[in-house]
């Protein structure tokens, strides 16, 4: 487990270093930081933390953390009736999980979730996802022309793809639209500049001119953008 800030009587902030013999799931690590008054602690609902249970099954290391999928059911509780929401990047399930808690009870919004493995793809199929959520299996670039528009985005490939879908993404997006980009910290870490060329990869995002962003430099670094009318 990863160190834990806590808050003491004094209301000084300090870092508690804990080491378990077995692992913990991620709802287990959530509750043992809010014990601990640990103010980064997000509360992981039962089905997001049946999706990173099979992700630990297979070793797979790349879902979103529970403070992107916190966010991401923020922004899916706000899409807008009859609306449709696009993840790509599905893996096992964890994000898509944090966008169906999001939208709790709703039944009007559609999720369509891709992803080119096969195997992670079958895995996440397996979960009991509602009637308005629809799996496809295929490569990104080759399947979101053919998808439609959408009000909310998650971008949630490799960066390599990422750079290479953002022309895409942006066009999917209806006026008003929100994108999500994360795992932005590798970029940001490396010191490079913003005012570059399209060496930046993802980060090319922040300079078109048909979206506006801002940058949340918390959890891995993300991006959130809105599709500007007339654009």
């Amino acid at each position: 487990m990863e160190g834990t800030a806590t808050t003491g009587e004094s209301g000084k902030r300090s870092w508690v270093n804990m080491t378990f013999d077995r692992e913990m799931s991620t709802a287990e690590v959530e509750s043992m930081k809010r014990s601990l008054g640990a103010r980064s602690a997000v509360q992981v609902p039962p089905e997001v933390d049946a999706a990173y249970s099979r992700a630990r099954e297979i070793r797979f290391v790349k879902s979103s953390c529970p403070e992107v999928g916190a966010l991401m059911s923020v922004l899916a509780a706000a899409a807008p009736a009859d609306g449709r929401i696009l993840e790509l990047g599905t893996g096992v399930g964890v994000g898509l999980a944090w966008i169906v808690h999001g939208l709790s009870s709703r039944t009007d919004v559609e999720v369509v979730s891709v992803e080119i493995d096969p195997q992670k793809s079958g895995l996440a199929a397996g979960a009991p996802w509602p009637e308005w959520v629809n799996l496809v299996v295929g490569d990104a670039k080759e399947v979101l022309p053919s998808l439609g528009c959408y009000d909310l985005v998650f971008l949630d490939v490799p960066g390599g793809l990422k750079a290479s879908l953002l022309n895409g993404t942006i066009a999917a997006l209806r006026p008003g639209g929100q994108l999500l980009m994360d795992d932005m910290n590798p970029y940001w870490g490396t010191g490079s500049s913003l005012s570059g060329g399209d060496d930046r990869g993802p980060e090319r995002l922040l300079e078109d001119s048909r979206v506006t962003c801002a940058l949340l430099q918390y959890a891995t670094g993300m991006i959130l953008a809105s599709r500007l009318p007339n654009c």
